[in-house]
């Protein structure tokens, strides 16, 4: 009987093991791939993957597509941070510059849709003194709204909150959306496949939400920071060609890259 008490606790250990190594990995390399860690630790890819999750939500790492990365520890600044760990990327300053852009398309008296997803967050605080209606079932986006003094006004959508993404969605969201009309929906995604002229988002909840929205709006932008250009998603969400704009940061090599007529690259200089 004693063996076999014990083994749940070695068992344990070996975990711990591991979550060690991978992090000490990611402090020396920046980045790590799974297959690497897999044959380094000599476990499963999967058993690598659930680790990283595991890591993830405890706010040490984010994962990106076939592995994981380091995040900058002090950007940490509570538990109910830690969901959004994943978009605490080194990119923010260029989400504030895509942000700044986005915000500056829109005019009094409009009505915009703001997506779930994190990337657009930052728009609030360049929203906020316009005589404007705010339409989202992004949390973050009413709890940034809620720590200002806004003249905009929000409207947040009812529905299934959804912890893990900060935001509501299902029948109801989708119920309370289809009576709105947008001048502007401004939508986030995990990434971006130039070649194929696709993007990508990395849950399937918020797909049928954007759909929605963007049907339901005059013009549609999608915001993204240059970081996505290498991410291959694993769920399609919409052609490049179905916005009438896309919104980046200026990025190292964009000469080399061709980019569609509908992309507008915002300047670093414009900080």
């Amino acid at each position: 009987g004693k063996m076999r008490g014990n083994n749940k606790g070695a068992k344990k250990m070996i975990a711990s093991e591991r979550y060690e190594t991978i992090l000490n990995l990611i402090q020396e390399q920046g980045i790590v791939k799974v297959k690497d860690l897999a044959k380094l630790m000599q476990v499963t890819e999967t058993t690598i993957r659930r680790d990283c999750e595991e890591l993830e939500h405890q706010g040490k790492l984010i994962r990106v597509h076939g592995g994981a990365k380091g995040i900058n520890q002090n950007k940490i600044v509570s538990n109910r941070d830690e969901k959004n760990v994943r978009d605490r990327t080194e990119f923010s300053e260029s989400k504030e510059l895509v942000c700044k852009k986005a915000a500056s398309f829109v005019k009094e008296g409009d009505c915009i849709f703001l997506d779930g997803i994190t990337t657009v967050v930052p728009m609030v605080k360049y929203l906020k003194d316009k005589n404007i209606k705010i339409v989202t079932h992004n949390f973050l986006v009413a709890e940034a709204y809620q720590n200002m003094t806004c003249k905009a006004e929000l409207f947040y959508l009812g529905g299934k909150y959804i912890p893990e993404y900060n935001m509501s969605a299902g029948p109801v969201t989708i119920g309370n959306l289809s009576r709105f009309n947008f001048d502007y929906a401004f939508l986030g995604c995990a990434g971006v496949d130039l070649e194929k002229g696709m993007s990508y988002t990395t849950e399937t909840e918020t797909m049928m939400v954007k759909e929605k929205a963007m049907e339901q709006s005059m013009n549609n932008y999608l915001l993204i920071d240059s970081s996505k250009l290498s991410v291959k998603g694993f769920y399609n969400f919409s052609k490049l060609s179905n916005f009438d704009a896309i919104i980046c940061n200026e990025f190292e090599g964009m000469e080399n890259v061709e980019l569609p007529d509908n992309f507008i690259i915002v300047p670093t200089d414009q900080a």
